[in-house]
């Protein structure tokens, strides 16, 4: 190979490796503008005998940013137009400064009777407008809707056992290719991930997509194939009302 066939495929490959570069560096600006207005946690947890919950917003980009907000009970799809959750949002529209904070008061209409020996869930959904210039009102400019969701968990007062013990309410049963996870508590089991492994911990096989799983209820979760072996654990992780996945470990019958 000559000097210069092999300066040409130096070259080539610099630039490719400078062009995955700019990608990657532009993929992370673009992910950070996305996150311009945010909420404090992921989770919120509505106690029923609160006559009302204050969640806190923070824009800590150098734009302004209109923000409206509405709940709906299970609607990924909902709109401010279609809303349809017990809940209303004080303010529910409202111009956010640059780095500036906002707090909003979310408050239980009551309109839905709901059970109370459980909890229920709700979703909490705002809408992140960013704000044009008057200079670039008429100009051809690509402006960035973004929609963000989050549950919401309504707490009736006096339910038996606590958000912290939901692990020891939960049975998993291994059925050909399929998990049966039974949830006996009265709290929502939200799983991040689960695993089966040997008594040595070693991963037999990842459970593909986890489900949360509403009190006193039991799903399905597919798996790839089916295990045939005895003495076997599930791993999992489960959320808690901090909105961190703490780990836990279980015999799969």
């Amino acid at each position: 190979m000559n000097n210069s066939f092999y300066t040409i495929i130096k070259f080539s490959l610099l630039a490719k490796i400078r062009s995955l570069a700019l990608f990657l560096v532009t993929l992370m600006i673009t992910n950070m503008a996305f996150a311009s207005v945010v909420v404090t946690g992921n989770r919120i947890i509505y106690p029923a005998s609160a006559s009302e919950k204050v969640v806190q917003f923070t824009n800590g980009d150098q734009a302004p940013y209109m923000v409206q907000i509405w709940t709906d009970i299970n609607n990924p799809n909902s709109t401010v137009e279609n809303a349809d959750g017990p809940f209303v949002a004080n303010p529910q529209m409202f111009r956010m400064a640059p780095n500036s904070g906002q707090a909003v008061r979310l408050i239980y209409t009551g309109k839905t009777a709901l059970p109370t020996d459980r909890e229920s869930v709700f979703y909490f959904n705002f809408l992140q407008i960013p704000s044009l210039k008057q200079a670039d009102a008429n100009k051809n400019k690509l402006a960035l809707l973004i929609t963000n969701r989050l549950k919401i968990f309504y707490r009736p007062d006096g339910l038996a056992g606590s958000p912290e013990k939901v692990a020891d309410n939960l049975s998993f049963l291994l059925n050909n290719k399929t998990i049966e996870v039974a949830n006996m508590s009265a709290y929502h089991a939200s799983f991040t991930e689960a695993a089966i492994v040997d008594k040595n911990g070693k991963v037999l096989l990842t459970v593909p997509k986890t489900t949360m799983v509403a009190p006193k209820s039991t799903v399905s979760w597919s798996l790839p194939k089916s295990l045939k072996q005895d003495n076997l654990l599930i791993d999992y992780s489960l959320v808690n009302d901090y909105g961190v996945p703490v780990k836990h470990q279980q015999i799969l019958n």
